[in-house]
């Protein structure tokens, strides 16, 4: 028998230790590979959604917020701009596009974005059926939202899912809806700006709020630019906030800050599913050395039988590769399992990761399988040591006891 017969021969006189060191490199690997799918996915959606996006002018305020409220629509907004400044912003020189975007209201949760046909371009979206929006009070519907060519509602003021503000002064109509795009537009509704500021500029006489919805009448959440330059990305937000009373801010910048802001848990994750690898590799130096034990008989009759040291060795380093592989291989079919049920299931994961691409095999997987079969020979090296300086007289001499 060659080494990998008696090697898988060994496994399966153990099965129960066998599964159980298999489990735990797997355990490792799927924390890892889920962590890095998970992080590479997100890190592409964020570009993805900024993409086109150089600068984000908006009402003063947090610039972080601001990004992540116009750009990613993860937050709430800052604030509102009147129309006349966000048009004068949009004839400056250095602008090569302005898109407009008018926020204030949702359906079921789904924010109602108002806008131009170039915040779709800028998104590379294109209409799975239907068509766009030509008047005002048609939408387009993204891929999430479940809406369908046809449907009818009225928009609910403010954020919140669970608000009582209906805004029963023209409903919502769907004319389109967008193909997945892997961005924000899967989760927004689309129209036209001139619809939410007409639907404002109607408001209940007893509304708490008529007189700020009034104003939103005349008025856009933020500015969506495309500069003409690279440098502009740096004047263009520095002429704004000195000379202005807008806030203007760079997506790339922001969005840099708050991924060195959330490095250290990303590292602790990585730290943890490491450790689990390690640990796994422990266990796996602890059943082989056990084993060793109970078959140092065996492997003395081995070597009387013809059995170099080197096939002895090659054994135990087998046995290890094999374990490790396979722990390795289920921990990967494991992690992107998990990655893909985290995206699905987590709605801020929804339009900035692409679950079907988690299903995907990735080159980082290589190297994950690379991680575990290194972890097992180096569990299993002093073992393999340990069996080719197999004192045979000895073993022999004194027997199985």
């Amino acid at each position: 028998m060659n080494a990998f017969s008696l090697a898988l021969a060994a496994i399966r006189a153990r099965g129960l230790q066998s599964g159980l060191c298999v489990l735990a490199g797997a355990a490792g690997i799927a924390l890892l590979s889920a962590i890095f799918l998970i992080s590479t996915a997100l890190d592409r959606g964020l570009a993805r959604n900024a993409e086109g996006v150089d600068v984000v002018v908006g009402a003063k305020g947090s610039p972080l917020q601001l990004v992540l409220s116009s750009v990613y629509h993860a937050d709430v907004p800052t604030g509102n701009i009147e129309a006349e400044d966000a048009e004068r912003v949009s004839h400056n020189p250095a602008v090569r596009l302005a898109v407009p975007l008018a926020l204030g209201d949702n359906y079921h949760g789904w924010r109602i974005v108002g806008t131009t046909p170039d915040y779709l371009a800028m998104h590379h979206a294109s209409l799975a059926d239907g068509r766009q929006w030509n008047v005002p009070f048609e939408a387009v519907a993204g891929a999430l939202t479940g809406l369908e060519v046809g449907d009818e509602f009225a928009g609910v003021h403010g954020f919140a899912a669970d608000g009582d503000d209906v805004h029963h002064f023209h409903n919502y109509t769907i004319v389109g809806r967008l193909k997945p795009t892997g961005t924000v537009l899967d989760r927004l509704i689309l129209t036209s700006v001139e619809s939410v500021q007409q639907l404002h500029g109607h408001p209940d006489a007893d509304d708490d709020d008529a007189a700020e919805e009034m104003k939103i009448a005349h008025q856009v959440t933020a500015l969506l630019i495309k500069v003409k330059s690279p440098i502009a990305i740096m004047n263009l937000p520095r002429e704004l906030n000195r000379s202005s009373n807008l806030l203007a801010a760079s997506p790339s910048y922001e969005m840099a800050r708050l991924s060195t802001a959330l490095g250290l848990g990303r590292g602790l994750l990585t730290a943890l599913g490491a450790g689990f690898v390690i640990l796994s590799a422990l266990m796996l130096l602890s059943v082989l050395a056990s084993s060793l034990t109970a078959r140092r008989y065996d492997l003395a009759l081995l070597r009387v039988l013809g059995a170099s040291r080197g096939r002895l060795s090659a054994t135990i380093l087998s046995e290890a590769l094999v374990l490790s592989l396979a722990g390795a291989l289920l921990g990967l079919v494991a992690g992107h399992l998990i990655a893909f049920f985290l995206s699905v299931t987590v709605k801020s994961l929804g339009g900035m990761v692409l679950p079907s691409a988690l299903l995907v095999p990735q080159a980082l997987d290589f190297w994950l399988l690379v991680l575990g079969g290194l972890a097992g020979l180096a569990a299993a090296l002093v073992p393999a040591i340990s069996a080719a300086r197999t004192d045979i007289a000895a073993l022999l001499a004194r027997g199985r006891a």
